[in-house]
């Protein structure tokens, strides 16, 4: 009874500070407000609660030992496990495609710790999301003098061939087809010519419905969850090829993520990572030797 009430409770926090966009999980207006206006001492401790109202952030499954923990202390938990995977990422994933004299960006940056990882290694990076509200936990949590947090509506201001590598983690899965053409598109026109693009996917996850299955689902449940739910759709490794040769991208190479890295530290460790770049002449992108 109590379990059912707690999730209740959390599915009406989701509702109640999600944003008007999809997917824009604490992008209600109030929420960028409260943090504005709350005094310095307290946006801290504020902008990680607000990340615990999200199914895409904090969150007490992921460990058995969170559930008996007080708040205070699952919060300051998480919130070091974020960071040192985000860091992991980096160290592992994506240091060997960094340079220091890069401007890159980070597409889907929630509330910062990939961005804030990365900032250490380029010279700059635009960290895009589409979520108000994780944006400024992101400038509270992960602010750094060259990171610039922008809104994905932004992104049209970014000019044309002016990111040498963009990047995104846990966001490809969540999004629909018409959504990640979007990002392909604004990410094959912001990368210079020999620019190169970097995904997390997850490809043959064959529990996970496609967004025709979640489409065709006509039932209130099915509908509320394609509509406000953290959706996770599931596509095929020849699909995610086809799609970023289709937005113009070339020299496309698909890997395991276990083949980078073999520490276990992250759901990502049994998933894939895709590569492509905007130049035609495929020696402009081979892919790096493993650092």
């Amino acid at each position: 009874m109590r379990d059912n009430l707690t999730n209740v409770l959390f599915v009406i926090r989701t509702l109640l500070s999600r944003g008007k966009g999809n997917q824009a999980f604490i992008g209600a207006n109030w929420v960028v407000a409260l943090l504005k206006v709350v005094p310095k001492r307290f946006k801290r401790h504020l902008a990680l609660s607000l990340l615990s109202w999200s199914p895409h952030y904090f969150y007490r499954h992921v460990n058995d030992e969170y559930h008996g923990l007080p708040r205070n202390e699952f919060l300051e938990r998480e919130f070091t496990r974020t960071k040192e995977s985000r860091q992991k990422i980096v160290n592992l994933i994506l240091a060997r495609y960094l340079k220091t004299d890069q401007i890159v960006l980070d597409y889907g940056c929630g509330p910062g710790f990939l961005a804030n990882a990365v900032s250490a290694l380029v010279a700059k990076v635009l960290a895009v999301d589409v979520s108000i509200g994780a944006l400024e936990c992101a400038r509270i949590l992960n602010g750094q003098e060259n990171i610039t947090y922008l809104h994905a509506a932004q992104l049209e201001h970014v000019e044309d061939a002016s990111i040498d590598l963009v990047y995104s983690f846990a966001v490809v899965q969540h999004v629909t087809d018409q959504v990640l053409g979007n990002i392909l598109d604004t990410s094959y026109r912001a990368l210079n010519n020999n620019g190169r693009i970097v995904l997390h996917v997850v490809i043959d996850q064959h529990e996970w419905r496609s967004e025709a299955d979640w489409a065709s689902d006509k039932t209130i449940k099915g509908r509320i969850k394609l509509k406000y739910g953290l959706n996770c759709f599931g596509r095929s490794g020849d699909a995610i090829v086809r799609m970023l040769v289709s937005h113009g991208f070339s020299s496309v190479y698909l890997q395991p993520i276990s083949s980078l890295c073999s520490d276990d530290f992250d759901d990502i460790c049994k998933q894939h990572l895709v590569t492509a770049c905007k130049s035609a002449r495929l020696n402009d992108c081979q892919a790096p030797e493993k650092s």
